[in-house]
């Protein structure tokens, strides 16, 4: 399906900008749908799956006590845990006293082992409008992580959106008052988002890739 060039203008009119798309030539370039992946390294018993390495963190600990799900769980009882230092976006209840079992890069067959300070509260999943991925793909390449709390920057001239993800290209997804989903824009088979800087040119970029996890059935 051909969506670029409107579906970037509809999303960025929505947001009260007007703003190129993509790149040249890119009106000519067909979106597939976005793919979901759903990685399940752990179980319901608190061990990780086959061919994850768990790597123990000897410093530190994590609070889980309080039943904050991780926006990219598409199962219960995985948390977003404090403090956002530890990047603890999606944690397990470890099988080990009073250690959780946490996915940082669902790119990575690796888990984190951390400390546990106090109880790990039963969490059900997000509400539907909190959901999004831990991760995505987009278009021109960018790897992209779900922030975790913590002082975030203000973009010039839209000083109430908010940043979500982080880019390795050093591209900031941005989230729009009343937007959805982290600002992951889920209208169409290919997802859209916001991406600048925080000034400079704004762009809507696709989603080729999104993941999220749950727990392991086995």
């Amino acid at each position: 399906m051909r969506r670029p060039v409107v579906l970037a203008a509809t999303l960025l009119l929505a947001a009260g900008v007007g703003v190129p798309a993509e790149p040249a030539g890119a009106s000519a370039h067909r979106y597939p749908a976005t793919q979901k992946s759903i990685i399940r390294p752990v179980n319901a018993a608190g061990f990780a799956r086959a061919g994850y390495r768990v790597m123990p963190e000897p410093s530190g600990g994590v609070d889980c006590s309080f039943p904050d799900p991780s926006p990219g769980a598409v199962s219960p009882n995985i948390e977003f845990c404090s403090p956002s230092a530890a990047y603890a976006v999606a944690c397990w209840k470890a099988a080990a006293a009073h250690k959780v079992l946490c996915m940082r890069n669902p790119r990575v067959r690796q888990l984190a082992r951390i400390q546990r300070l106090g109880p790990f509260a039963p969490t059900g999943l997000a509400p539907a409008s909190d959901r999004a991925p831990l991760s995505m793909v987009l278009g021109n390449g960018a790897y992209c992580t779900i922030r975790d709390g913590g002082a975030g920057p203000e973009r010039a001239g839209h000083p109430r959106w908010v940043a979500t993800y982080y880019c390795d290209n050093g591209g900031i997804v941005w989230m729009r008052p009343g937007a959805r989903h982290q600002g992951v824009f889920e209208g169409a088979p290919s997802w859209t988002v916001i991406v600048a800087g925080t000034s400079g040119p704004i762009f809507a970029r696709h989603a080729l890739r999104a993941w999220f996890v749950g727990t392991f059935a086995g």
